[in-house]
């Protein structure tokens, strides 16, 4: 029998680092949140490792995490030792980031939701059924059904995809990855990387080592799914593998296996889109990305954040909630394709090296081949530090006007405003962004320069001294370079002018 168990403002399903933070953050904003959640680690398995860089406690900083974090102990991160390609490289960073096994980091994390009145319910989801309301069935740890009614229904399962799975993912790569695990004690590792993560790349695979005490790390070995034609165990295969390796290998020389060796999917897959009818696919529910960034969890945290952000819109501002659903999904598409972007420097490189289809397959696919214009730079109120990186014209309009003290800006005649959705706070709003000329949607930001204003301003104050001026004492002190970086795009892309003075 399957009755109504009770009605809230907000139903998340999965306590992982995205469920958590957003269950976390909307209580907090004061609405009713159930955390549906069911462990799923197998007993006697140990949970898979991360590796947190140190700018991740800037993030749990903001999301008021970081207190916990810090308390729980968690083994230090302070960079990374990688063969790379056959070229070695050392990353080191004075402040510390967080190796963590992920079941007790997302503990920390349930905690952090727990003590903002989230109620968690330990179960497993059955059925999600969009609508409005939509509706979410449950099966509790003693047999009984119960059905949720909910405003707005977070899908934060993961790979699982409650959700996603429902024809809202893609997972059309030419290429898959199967990561193999186990852990190890390791008395002798060299005693100045027992904080650092090991990452080495093989002609047709990688591996990686994450410390999570002086003594115990866990490696992992990331190949293609069956691509050995012989039927091998898995211990088989994982020693294979590790044989392949250089450095990780003789590091493993004298260390003891402790633990039988498990296997987990990483290949990526993305959505079509992240919102629908009542319902947001959230952290790797929405997207999964490739692991040899660091950069999962970071990427879910920040997923959770967007998706409070609006779903507190659509509860309290109902006329935003389009909107704020657009930012949503254009801001998961553009997250996946940039973090695809950031991977194939490193694809591209191991590609070079070995020549091997492991590697130019994935080079090929993250170089992004036949991205759609939703996935450019551009495709939201910001323009990334990377795009204007790769900017030639802006660079060039860069050089122009640091080099000129005479140089005169007016508005071109092509140049419009338009108001975009962007998040301030803890809400989606509406502001004024440039329709440049080049460019198919609205830009607001630029190297942190608010783009609309200093527009405006250029139609007073053409000389550039006499505008960089007027900009800081409108919006405060911000850095010279932004300021000739904003100035610099808008030259570039024909929204101002430059003119001899």
């Amino acid at each position: 029998m399957i009755r109504l168990a009770d009605r809230c403002d907000v139903l998340v399903v999965g306590a992982g680092p995205a469920g958590s933070t957003a269950a976390q953050l909307l209580a907090s904003w004061g609405w009713s949140v159930v955390l549906v959640h069911r462990a799923a680690t197998p007993p006697g398995r140990p949970s898979l490792a991360e590796s947190l860089p140190a700018s991740t406690r800037k993030l749990f900083a903001f999301l008021g995490q970081l207190d916990r974090i810090d308390a729980a102990g968690f083994h230090p991160n302070n960079g990374n030792v990688a063969r790379w390609a056959d070229e070695s490289r050392i990353t080191r960073s004075t402040d510390a980031g967080f190796h963590v096994p992920r079941s007790a980091f997302d503990q920390v994390l349930r905690d952090c939701a727990v003590a903002a009145r989230a109620r968690i319910v330990d179960a497993v989801v059955r059925r999600v059924e969009p609508g409005d309301p939509p509706e979410v069935t449950y099966a509790g740890g003693d047999g009984r059904i119960e059905t949720c009614a909910a405003r707005f229904v977070l899908d934060c399962s993961g790979r699982a995809g409650i959700v996603a799975r429902r024809g809202l993912r893609r997972a059309d790569s030419r290429y898959r990855t199967l990561a193999i695990a186990a852990e190890w004690v390791c008395a002798d590792w060299p005693a100045d990387e027992l904080t650092q993560t090991l990452v080495e790349s093989y002609p047709d695979g990688w591996a990686w080592s994450v410390p999570l005490s002086k003594t115990r790390r866990q490696c992992t070995v990331m190949i293609e799914p069956d691509r050995s034609p012989e039927r091998l165990a898995l211990r088989e295969i994982y020693q294979r593998e590790l044989e392949k390796s250089v450095e990780l290998r003789r590091r493993l020389r004298n260390a003891a296996q402790v633990s039988t060796p498990w296997t987990c999917d990483a290949s990526i897959y993305d959505s079509a889109r992240a919102a629908d009818e009542g319902v947001l696919l959230v952290g790797d529910s929405a997207s999964f990305i490739e692991p040899l960034s660091s950069a999962g969890v970071k990427k879910a945290l920040l997923s959770a954040w967007r998706a409070a952000v609006v779903v507190n819109t659509c509860l309290g501002n109902p006329a935003l909630a389009g909107a704020a659903l657009d930012l949503y999904i254009a801001r998961e598409r553009q997250v996946y394709a940039e973090c695809m972007r950031r991977s194939s420097a490193f694809f591209a490189e191991a590609a070079a090296a070995y020549g091997t289809p492991f590697w130019s397959a994935r080079a090929e696919e993250a170089d992004g081949g036949e991205a759609s214009p939703e996935d450019s730079d551009v495709f939201s109120a910001d323009m990334s530090d990377a795009a204007l990186a790769r900017d030639a014209d802006v660079l060039l309009a860069f050089e122009r006007l640091r080099a000129s003290g005479h140089v005169r800006l007016r508005p071109s005649t092509a140049l419009r405003f338009a108001p975009v959705a962007i998040i301030e706070g803890r809400e989606v709003v509406m502001r004024d962004a440039l329709i440049v000329p080049g460019l198919d949607v609205p830009l607001q930001f630029a190297a942190g320069i608010d783009l609309a204003a200093l527009a405006r301003l250029a139609t007073a104050c053409g000389e550039v001294p006499a505008l960089i001026a007027a900009y800081q004492a409108q919006a405060g002190p911000v850095p010279l370079n932004g300021l000739l970086t904003g100035l610099s795009l808008l030259v570039a892309r024909h929204a101002l002018v430059a003119e001899a003075s």
